[in-house]
């Protein structure tokens, strides 16, 4: 266990000298004020409620997701790039506690992310006035997300893995499957489906859309929003379902992700 800390530890020292890493961190913060100003001119865009449902559709969904799984190929690739992976074979460092100290760097950054996301957009509500409504059930919804939007990049993260390309390649894999998942949380298809076989369990952002969707209604929306979140109900996912799922599709692609690791050549 201390073996995995101190890879953790290694793993976030190598950030120094990474960019990324700090427009990550600064994009967190910069987006929400973003989106409060892109929802200050939309008709009801003066909720809380709303400002919070931005942040997560387009702060999370759309650039978080695609964050993780470029940060990721500077974690998996820079013992290749460097040549310093035999080394670490020779303390020795077991493949496996190098895979997951990179995937709970990952973890570490989408919930901090994720919560920076819900304060900057908290300060934002604030200064323009405001009201604050169930700001705790937000906090934890925020953490839940972190860990979610960790198990939602996994399965493209094992693509960039196996695939072993240069960035350019991941890019483009990212990309792919960032709008992939985003359309189809658009969609029927993607979101009036029930829990089964079915793109919208299968894909990891339709999921946790039905999931968190159920949070936002609040049984006082009139209009086309009461429309909606009618015809959404039947949808919902269960927050035991959401969180089992995706606990068992991070469990399959860690280990994917391991086996692949472990028959790289030194």
């Amino acid at each position: 266990m201390r073996a995995l800390h101190n890879l953790i530890l290694c793993e976030f020292q190598k950030f120094k000298r990474r960019p990324l890493f700090l427009l990550a961190t600064l994009a967190a913060f910069i987006f929400p004020v973003l989106t409060t100003l892109l929802y200050w001119n939309t008709p009801g865009g003066q909720d809380y409620d709303n400002l919070f449902s931005g942040v997560v559709d387009l702060g999370d969904y759309l650039l978080l997701l695609p964050i993780l799984v470029v940060l990721s190929t500077s974690l998996f690739f820079t013992e290749q790039d460097s040549d310093t992976l035999k080394n670490l074979m020779t303390i020795p460092v077991s493949k496996a506690k190098l895979v997951l100290a990179k995937i709970s760097v990952m973890a570490i950054i989408s919930v901090v992310y994720s919560l920076a996301g819900f304060l900057a957009s908290a300060v934002c509500a604030k200064l323009l006035g405001m009201a604050f409504i169930n700001m705790g059930e937000k906090f934890v919804l925020s953490l839940l997300l972190g860990f979610m939007m960790l198990a939602a990049a996994l399965p493209c993260v094992v693509l960039v893995v196996w695939f072993n390309k240069n960035n350019l390649i991941s890019i483009v894999i990212t990309l792919f499957y960032t709008i992939v998942n985003y359309v189809f949380h658009l969609t029927d298809m993607g979101m009036k489906v029930p829990v089964g076989f079915n793109i919208g369990t299968i894909l990891p952002i339709p999921l946790i859309h039905r999931w968190i969707l159920q949070f936002y209604s609040r049984g006082t929306e009139t209009g086309e929003w009461a429309k909606f979140y009618d015809s959404m109900r039947p949808y919902f996912v269960s927050t035991p379902v959401c969180i089992g799922i995706l606990a068992v599709m991070s469990v399959i692609f860690t280990a994917l992700m391991v086996r692949i690791y472990n028959r790289r050549e030194i």
